[in-house]
């Protein structure tokens, strides 16, 4: 059967219309080709994002700024252990001086009965005991070389209740009035006191146990001694209102007799430990005299307690 030739076109155009919406043309150029990546169009979602990348907010830069945060931590106060320690001796007001006293004056019935000690153990423990059985407490002035020689008598000393001042390290004259030796400088004097009280503190575990009260040697001082004790934390000058003389020779009636005479309210004996002195044999006859006498007995802290 033939087909007419109109058919035949007509049925070839039909198909050249239909087939654009068959086969899509491809929008890019064939791998193959040499220049078809530089022309190649960029994706849809691309344009946007370098966009956003340079309107970043400037924000951020300045954040460094803000790490001035931790600033609070620097005026935080610094730990305790990088504070100094406190000093040994207190700083005295300006012009500042130590006070002597001999006496004080009150009108009760008693009395401070003292010893020095520094030349040897001598009758320290007879002293001690006689002391003890008789409920007295006493005040002891003490030198650091005999501290040294004798903590055991140091220790019983505090544990019995003695009252102990502060009588150098090796008792030298101050002044040099009682030795014919120049005076000590105030660094000088500082030391001998400072000194002591480091051989004390081995006994009694503080520096302090002595202050403020000081005896100087041979009793020797001056106006300078009495600016220079408060640099040390010493305050109070004890001397005495009688000096049994024990040291200097007397027997045990001839020191008693002496100590009853210059006996008042207020006052101060002075005695010694020291094996040439008879005070330790002298002590239970004064002892029960001052008794008779209507007298008590206090250390020197006590003494000043009733007179202030």
């Amino acid at each position: 059967m033939r087909i007419p030739l109109v058919w035949l076109l007509l049925v070839v155009l039909l198909a050249g219309c239909s087939a654009p919406q068959a086969f899509p043309p491809t929008p890019s150029p064939s791998p193959s080709s040499p220049g078809a990546t530089p022309t190649a169009a960029p994706p849809p979602s691309t344009p946007s994002v370098p966009a956003s990348t340079p309107t970043r907010q400037p924000t951020s830069a300045p954040l460094p700024t803000a790490t001035p945060v931790p600033a609070p931590t620097a005026t935080l106060p610094p730990p305790s252990p990088t504070q100094p320690p406190p000093e040994p001796s207190p700083t005295p007001l300006p012009g500042q001086e130590a006070v002597v006293v001999a006496r004080v004056q009150t009108d009760e019935p008693v009395i401070a009965l003292t010893f020095d000690a520094g030349a040897d153990r001598g009758y320290a423990e007879e002293i001690l005991d006689t002391l003890k059985a008789e409920g007295i407490r006493a005040t002891f002035g003490m030198t650091g070389r005999w501290a040294e020689d004798n903590p055991d008598l140091v220790r019983r000393m505090v544990d019995e209740g003695h009252q102990l001042i502060n009588h150098t390290y090796s008792h030298p004259s101050f002044t040099g009035h009682s030795t014919g030796q120049p005076p000590l400088s105030t660094e000088e004097r500082l030391a001998e006191i400072r000194r002591l009280e480091e051989v004390v503190a081995q006994v009694t575990g503080s520096l302090e146990t002595m202050r403020p009260y000081f005896r100087p040697p041979y009793g020797d001082y001056d106006d300078s001694v009495l600016r220079d004790l408060p640099q040390a934390g010493y305050t109070v000058v004890v001397m005495w209102s009688v000096d049994s003389l024990g040291w200097n020779g007397l027997t045990a009636p001839e020191i008693t007799e002496r100590c009853l005479e210059g006996a008042e309210p207020g006052g101060i004996i002075l005695m010694h430990v020291g094996a040439q002195s008879e005070d330790a044999r002298a002590l239970p006859g004064l002892i029960a005299a001052l008794r008779e006498r209507g007298y008590r007995f206090v250390t020197v802290a006590e003494l000043l307690q009733l007179g202030s």
